[in-house]
């Protein structure tokens, strides 16, 4: 049958699939249920295999979404002899991967870059299209190095289709990746296709039919044999506001009802399963239908022509919903122990239906669900632990059993970022036991839910000290303290932390002394911290809890050793970020934005905060949000961006103001003092930084005022506040500041140079001399542009060039736009020529290095367009936007939006 409807949609898929010029390598196909995704996913594959080209791919299942690399097995693992002409490095990567052999689980980039491998030996044999149904509910890890093959298709003949539920307001959508949404018929394309499939429809049932299904092609198919012959009466009977699912679904159910028992057994038995079936027949597996069942249920409708005896595909989603909707609660609970029988090999899956099984309290099994919620959090299923660990307290024949499975569960929400199940759980367990450890545990996670969401800092500090008092037991105190610690770490507070310094007296948790020493100001002791750091990281197994590892990536963060540590980064913001522990995957990200910053890629520094903004923001997780704000600051007072660093600032003020939160308060100030000495404007950055700390004073407990030195000396000494200056440098000195940590170092000299009388050629040198300084890239291009000034006001031009070169340079690559022009107008006072206001004329595109995605960016800049709205046209955050404006600019040699029509037409 002709496919009705969907000339166009065809023609963009074939397009596609012939790899015509000017169109993408992969479309995507969404829509709501039973629109035709199937039906044209299922035409481009005939399409492709008639032409030739080679189909591999598969299906999502529901039920191995929690499962990674299940889609990867579906795409690789049915093609063995292409895995073995890989490269030995290629081959084991994916094989263990698969779970065809043993070993550790490889590095997510090492996945990634072995599958193209494999993708490429494939297509080294000819053409081929990847073609996938249901790709919402394929495994996060295998999306992901799908994306990574998306993104690199263009080299090797393949191109992919695949077919997903509709869209959410709150996705984005890869640059690359084409969509394609599928709407419902047009009216006179719904008619033409319910006579084709109905005939001979009464009128008044046509019409009605086709008013409700409202171009729905599975409601144009079904309606008319879920209601009967008088298909009009039928719709008579429902309520006139039903939505269309509801009814499609009730017309399933109707359906099932009609089978006999044996047969709705077997089919509840696949529909908890939730994906097709690879069973061999016997009396032991009760799912596994007859050829005869099959072709009963297949006129029915509820499954589609390619299922087999071992292999059940229900036609839409909706069909399993009515299976388990029409069954009892005892064939439930039996279907239930079925599966949970048939996976005791799988403890992953086993653990679901277990659980569903049980109804008595059974410390058994209790026990087993509680050891399967431990290995699916540890495989970055924190949130979905929540769940099982709910049904273990449940199960639970001892009260106090109960009690502490539900504070195991209120933990594990709290990390996954559900704070409101985690207080509800919490309320829970206080019916389960008087006892007072459990009742100080429960007092520690509820101060770790306002510390997450609210940031309240007094309430959570007297809920901690209770806890303290309540307990004797080493980790609960240890925990409780921890808390305390990042308390005071916000609140800066004298009295909070002489708190913290008498509990920490009586602790021997080795790990909890490094976070006070590093969370305390780092008054001393930088290089055995780093050595104690070190240890930890040596020590610390591969499947340690996300919160052990955002602890330790943080204290790396303050002693400069985060670079050294990106690999665990990375993997806990890989693994964490869907359905695992939340509120540690926005850590992750905020530490991983910090990392990228000093490491100069600022556009990846910007990305990594606006993906923990954005998840911080969906949990409700307000501190974090706040952090991310600051460091957005931060990024945006580097770029001369002030108005966008007085906005954070505000926001950040109206909040952590009423909170006391003086850490987010004197981080703010500090991209005030940041933007202000990047436009030039010394005496408010001077006013900012003094704010911010006393010259000659340097309070502990407080961070950002050890990193504002350099900027308030700097500041300082524009405005001739010379006294000022030298008595800032002589605190920090005598604190000790050079021997904190290696960046803290180059500070220390730089501002030594821009003090001295005697030699401060000699002192820029011996900064610019130290180990690493090219890590940290603003740093290097500020210094270089100080010893530049010095030596073109002491009339060195000659010795002036280079090192004002070398910082526009810098200054550019980075996308700090305010001082590379201050670098060029430098260079530019000691007879160098610079045409235009902001650079060197260019003159053709060749010279010019802008991404695909930066011209398209700036001819909708040139066009008028905000940041908002270029964003809302190129699927990005307005921040990015801004980020590829301040990086477009220095390359095209200007310094403003009104200057990009003039720049882009010189291209031309």
């Amino acid at each position: 049958m002709d496919i009705v409807g969907r000339e166009s949609e065809l023609a963009t898929l074939y397009a596609m699939i012939d790899r015509r010029p000017g169109t993408p390598s992969n479309l995507t196909l969404h829509g709501d249920p039973g629109i035709g995704k199937t039906v044209l996913l299922q035409a481009g594959i005939r399409y492709a295999e008639e032409r030739g080209i080679r189909v591999i791919g598969g299906t999502g299942f529901e039920s191995e979404a929690k499962l990674a690399f299940a889609g990867l097995y579906q795409l690789f693992g049915h093609l063995p002899s292409y895995l073995d002409r890989l490269e030995p490095f290629h081959r084991s990567v994916l094989r263990r991967v698969l779970g065809l052999d043993d070993g550790p689980p490889p590095d997510r980039l090492a996945v990634c870059t072995a599958s193209l491998a494999a993708l490429s030996a494939i297509a080294a044999d000819g053409p081929v299209l990847i073609a996938v149904e249901d790709a919402h509910w394929v495994d996060v890890p295998t999306r992901e190095v799908m994306m990574f093959l998306l993104l690199r298709m263009s080299t090797i003949d393949v191109r992919a289709i695949f077919a997903r539920r509709p869209l959410v307001a709150s996705e984005r959508v890869t640059p690359g990746i084409g969509m394609l949404e599928i709407p419902p018929l047009e009216p006179l394309a719904a008619a033409e296709l319910l006579d084709l499939l109905h005939p001979d429809l009464p009128a008044p049932a046509r019409e009605r039919i086709l008013r409700d299904a409202a171009g729905n092609p599975l409601a144009l198919a079904d309606l008319p044999h879920a209601f009967g012959t008088n298909a009009a009466v039928g719709l008579e009977m429902l309520p006139a506001a039903a939505p269309l699912r509801t009814r499609l679904e009730a017309g399933y159910a109707g359906r099932v009802t009609t089978l006999p028992a044996p047969t709705r057994t077997a089919l509840l038995v696949s529909a908890l399963d939730g994906d097709p079936l690879d069973r061999t027949a016997d009396a032991a597996h009760p799912s596994v239908l007859s050829l005869d069942d099959i072709a009963a249920v297949e006129r029915l409708g509820l499954i589609t022509r390619d299922s087999t005896p071992t292999r059940l595909t229900f036609r839409h989603p909706l069909v399993r919903s009515a299976i388990v909707n029409t069954a009892a609660p005892d064939e439930i609970r039996a279907a239930h122990l079925h599966l949970a029988q048939q996976y005791r090999g799988n403890p992953e899956l086993r653990v679901w239906h277990l659980a569903a099984a049980t109804i008595e309290p059974d410390e058994a099994i209790a026990q087993e669900i509680e050891r399967g919620a431990a290995l699916i959090s540890s495989r970055g299923g924190t949130g979905l632990a929540v769940a099982a660990m709910q049904r273990a307290a449940a199960l639970s024949p001892s009260p106090d059993d109960a009690a502490r499975r539900l504070h195991d569960g209120a933990e594990l929400a709290s990390a996954s970022g559900q704070l409101d199940l985690a207080q509800r759980l919490l309320d829970e367990a206080r019916h389960h036991t008087d006892d007072p450890s459990r009742s100080a545990r429960a007092l520690t996670v509820r101060a770790e839910v306002l510390l997450r969401r609210d940031g309240d800092l007094a309430a959570a500090d007297q809920l901690l000290d209770r806890a303290i008092r309540q307990t004797s037991e080493p980790a609960g105190r240890a925990r409780a303290t921890k808390l305390l610690l990042m308390s005071a770490f916000y609140s800066a507070d004298h009295d909070r932390w002489a708190h913290c310094a008498a509990l920490m007296q009586h602790c021997d948790d080795e790990e909890l002394h490094l976070t006070f020493a590093v969370l305390g100001g780092l008054t001393a002791g930088g290089e055995t911290l780093r050595h104690q750091l070190t240890a930890a990281f040596d020590d610390l197994p591969l499947d340690a809890p996300p919160g052990r590892v955002v602890d330790l990536c943080r204290a790396a963060m303050a002693v400069d050793g985060l670079r050294e540590r990106r690999t665990w980064l990375r993997g806990l913001v890989e693994r964490e970020s869907g359905t695992g522990a939340v509120t540690h995957a926005v850590a992750g990200h905020l530490l991983s934005a910090h990392d990228h910053f000093l490491a100069g890629d600022w556009e990846a520094s910007e990305k990594a905060a606006d993906v923990g903004m954005d998840l911080a923001v969906r949990h409700g997780l307000e501190p974090a949000v706040n952090d991310l704000r600051c460091h957005l600051g931060w990024l945006a007072a580097a770029r001369g961006d002030v108005e966008t660093v007085h906005e954070y600032s505000r926001t950040i003020e109206r909040w952590a103001g009423p909170r006391s939160s003086r850490a987010h308060l004197a981080q703010s100030t500090r991209n005030l003092a940041l933007a202000a000495l990047t436009d030039g404007d010394y005496e408010a950055a001077y006013e900012h930084a003094t704010t911010l700390v006393r010259p000659g004073h340097l309070p502990g407990f407080a961070h950002a005022a050890l990193w504002a030195t350099l900027d308030l000396i700097e500041a300082a000494t524009r405005i001739n506040r010379i006294d000022e200056a030298r008595a800032h440098l002589a605190a920090a000195e005598a604190a000790g500041l050079a021997d904190l940590t290696p960046r803290l170092r180059l500070h220390i000299y730089a501002a030594r140079a821009m003090l001295s009388q005697e030699d401060p050629v000699g002192l820029y040198r011996q900064a610019l001399a130290l180990p690493g300084v090219e890590r940290w890239p603003f740093e290097h291009a500020r210094i270089r542009l100080a010893l530049g000034e010095h030596y073109r006001r002491h009339q060195q031009p000659g010795a002036a060039r280079p090192e004002l070169r070398r910082a526009t340079d810098l200054f550019a690559r980075l996308g700090a736009t305010i001082w590379s022009r201050r670098a060029e107008q430098e260079l530019r006072a000691t007879g160098i020529a610079i045409t235009g206001a902001g650079g060197p004329t260019r003159t053709d595109s060749q010279s010019i290095d802008l991404t695909a995605q930066q011209l398209e960016v700036a001819h909708l800049a040139a066009a008028g367009l905000s940041n908002k709205e270029i964003g809302q046209r190129l699927y990005l955050s307005p921040r990015t936007v801004g980020a590829h404006l301040y990086r477009i600019f220095p390359k095209l040699g200007i310094t403003s939006r009104s200057a990009l029509r003039d720049a882009l037409d010189k291209l031309t």
